[in-house]
C-alpha cells in the first residue's frame, strides 16, 4: 500500500532538511516546500494533493493568522492540519487552534511530530474504512 502524500511547509532550510528526512525514513511520501506563500500557490493550482500538511511557522512571515486560516480555506475538510508553533506565534495564532488538527508548540521532539502525524492518519484510515 502506497502512504498518502503529505505536504511540508517549513520556511527555515535546516528544519525542512530534518524534518523530510525522518518523514521519509518513517515511509511517507512527503512534498517540502519552504513557505507559506508557495504552498498556497501549489494548492491552488492543484500541484499537490496532501492527505495531512505539516506546517512550521516559525520564520515564515505569511505564516500569520490570515495565512494559516487561507491555508485551512484551501484544505478540503478531511485534511488535518500539524501545526507547529513557537511562544510568540502561538499567542497570534491561539484563535485559529480549534480549526487545527495538531497544535505542537516549540519545543518539541521529531517524536512528538511523527506521533501526531501517525495518529492523524491512523484516523484518516480508520474513517475511509468504515
Amino acid at each position: 500500500m502506497t502512504e498518502p502524500e503529505l505536504l511540508l511547509i517549513a520556511a527555515d532550510g535546516h528544519t525542512r532538511a530534518l524534518l523530510l528526512a525522518e518523514l521519509q525514513e518513517t515511509g511517507y511520501n512527503v512534498v517540502a516546500l519552504p513557505s507559506l506563500e508557495v504552498a498556497l500557490a501549489a494548492l491552488a493550482t492543484g500541484r499537490v494533493h496532501p492527505a495531512l500538511v505539516v506546517l512550521d511557522t516559525q520564520g515564515d512571515p505569511r505564516a500569520d493568522p490570515r495565512g494559516v486560516g487561507q491555508l485551512l480555506n484551501f484544505l478540503e475538510e478531511d485534511v488535518p492540519l500539524v501545526l507547529i508553533v513557537g511562544a510568540y506565534d502561538a499567542h497570534a495564532l491561539a484563535p485559529l487552534r480549534a480549526r487545527v488538527a495538531a497544535w505542537l508548540p516549540r519545543p518539541l521532539r521529531i517524536a512528538d511530530i511523527l506521533t501526531a502525524i501517525q495518529r492523524l492518519l491512523q484516523r484518516i484510515t480508520e474513517s475511509a474504512n468504515q
